[in-house]
């Protein structure tokens, strides 16, 4: 119910819609989490209105004052930096909406924040070394580490980061932290990572469904929005609909670059997304809350002949990648030559910026109608927000990220949104339900973030897909031994040290 209220308070701000709730009493003021349904009802005689909206929504830090002390936040070297500071105001919308943010959360807990630039994602192992050996110095370098999700969750396994557990200031369930990381990266008591819209990469790197609305038209397709909200937005119904979606445009015959498809994407990182979307776990807890391998096996190999039926036995796809099973080139949908097209919403950014015909954004289709909720992958761009075991002020640091991710949520979610979506985010109600429902289902789970220490079980989609092999059962019954292996090693390292 909080999930489904923040969202819909969401919605309602992103329009412009004013909002009153009752002044709370100090003592019957919610210790945590933002407001609920009780919240947001009719004052009582005699109290005052307030009004808000989602610029000046509250937080539940109280008055800080850290005495001007700088707080250092270490920061991957290609993408990350320009989310953590804005040097200055340059008009550009995502850019200023950062400088402010960071002006008034300076304000707000008296301190200054600072960037140290790491490394990029090719040479990020040199900045988890460089990570470790400031934190085992102890020389309280950096304040807040915000690690490249690939990479630094291997050094929780070396206990070098806080338990965020047990900091101080820390709203976890505000709207402004993702719930999926919340919950799923709990191990024993022990939280190492959050994540949400402090992380502009978390926002750039959700990967969607966008569909060209001229495209839908000339094919009569029915009101997606609607098929979405219905529940009825199936990777089988994507099969069925773009299959019947292609031209041989060029004549000669073969399907390339230049034909009409219903859907144009890639089988790597792409077809990753399926797996959140089809929210499969491989990860259950024992006794003790420590992660065990238990996968659905039958469910899994489903989901693998579903997507492996839609990109590779459906005439209406195209690898469009220019030889590169990674990335999709859009050229065809921005050029009216095909319905749908999958990508980071950074791709769309870059891509569609000069389109001229209309697109909306999508969620990644549900495995079957009877699949709960949406669910959305953020590729591993995504910065992972902890705290280091030698930070100087860990409450300080605890802070800092609570004010950066609700002022985060308040301005500079909408500033990139509306900058994403040619600056319909603000004033297109159906363009803002849809993207706060991708947002709103991220979904990062334990066996995907921790992946590259655990034996790789994540990677199921991409590694079939661009093999082009739908065998899931042969598959994992090559992987299934190694995996367990490397768990066990893994979850070995938490309990020495207890976590």
């Amino acid at each position: 119910m909080k999930k489904l209220v923040s969202l819909l308070l969401a919605l309602l701000l992103s329009a412009g819609v004013l909002l009153s709730c009752s002044e709370v009493k100090e003592e019957n003021a919610p210790q945590n989490g933002p407001a609920s349904a009780d919240d947001l009802s009719e004052p009582a005689p005699g109290e005052t209105e307030t009004e808000f909206s989602r610029a000046n929504y509250p937080d539940s830090l109280p008055e800080l004052d850290f005495g001007g002390a700088d707080v250092i936040v270490h920061s991957r070297g290609d993408d990350s930096p320009t989310e953590v500071v804005s040097e200055e105001m340059t008009g550009e919308a995502v850019n200023d909406a950062i400088y402010e943010r960071n002006t008034l959360v300076g304000e707000k807990l008296n301190v200054k924040i600072g960037v140290h630039v790491g490394e990029g994602w090719e040479r990020y192992d040199a900045s988890v070394n460089a990570i470790r050996s400031s934190i085992m110095a102890a020389d309280g370098a950096f304040d807040i580490i915000a690690g490249w999700s690939a990479r630094i969750p291997s050094l929780s396994l070396e206990g070098l980061f806080l338990n965020l557990n047990e900091m101080n200031y820390l709203d976890f369930d505000a709207m402004w932290w993702n719930q999926s990381v919340v919950s799923d990266l709990q191990v024993a008591g022990q939280l190492h990572f959050l994540t949400g819209d402090i992380a502009r990469s978390m926002l750039s790197a959700m990967y969607a469904y966008a569909f060209n609305q001229r495209v839908a038209e000339d094919n009569g397709v029915e009101d997606l929005y609607a098929v979405v909200k219905e529940h009825r937005w199936t990777i089988d119904y994507v099969n069925g609909l773009t299959s019947q979606i292609y031209s041989d445009l060029d004549g000669n015959g073969t399907a390339g670059d230049e034909d009409y498809y219903g859907l144009v994407t890639n089988c790597g990182n792409d077809a990753d997304a399926y797996m959140q979307a089809t929210r499969i776990s491989m990860l259950s807890r024992d006794e003790e809350g420590y992660p065990i391998l238990d996968v659905d096996e039958e469910r899994l190999a489903s989901a693998v002949e579903k997507v492996y039926a839609l990109l590779w036995e459906n005439p209406g796809v195209h690898q469009q990648s220019g030889g590169n099973v990674w990335y999709t080139n859009i050229n065809s949908f921005v050029e009216d030559k095909a319905l749908f097209a999958t990508s980071v919403i950074s791709g769309f950014i870059n891509s569609l910026a000069d389109m001229e015909s209309d697109y909306g954004l999508l969620p990644y289709p549900l495995y079957d109608e009877n699949q709960a909720a949406y669910g959305t992958r953020v590729q591993d761009a995504v910065s992972l927000w902890s705290i280091p075991i030698d930070a100087k002020n860990p409450d300080m640091s605890a802070a800092t990220m609570e004010a950066l991710a609700a002022q985060s949520w308040r301005t500079v979610t909408p500033a990139y949104f509306d900058v994403a979506l040619k600056y319909r985010y603000s004033r297109d109600v159906q363009t803002a339900e849809m993207v706060d429902l991708i947002k709103d289902s991220i979904y990062i789970n334990f066996e995907c973030l921790y992946n590259e220490s655990i034996g790789n079980p994540w990677f199921v989609m991409r590694t079939l897909m661009t093999a082009k092999n739908s065998n899931f059962s042969s598959y994992w019954a090559a992987q299934k031994k190694m995996i367990t292996k490397q768990l066990g090693k893994a979850v070995d390292k938490m309990k020495s040290l207890g976590n």
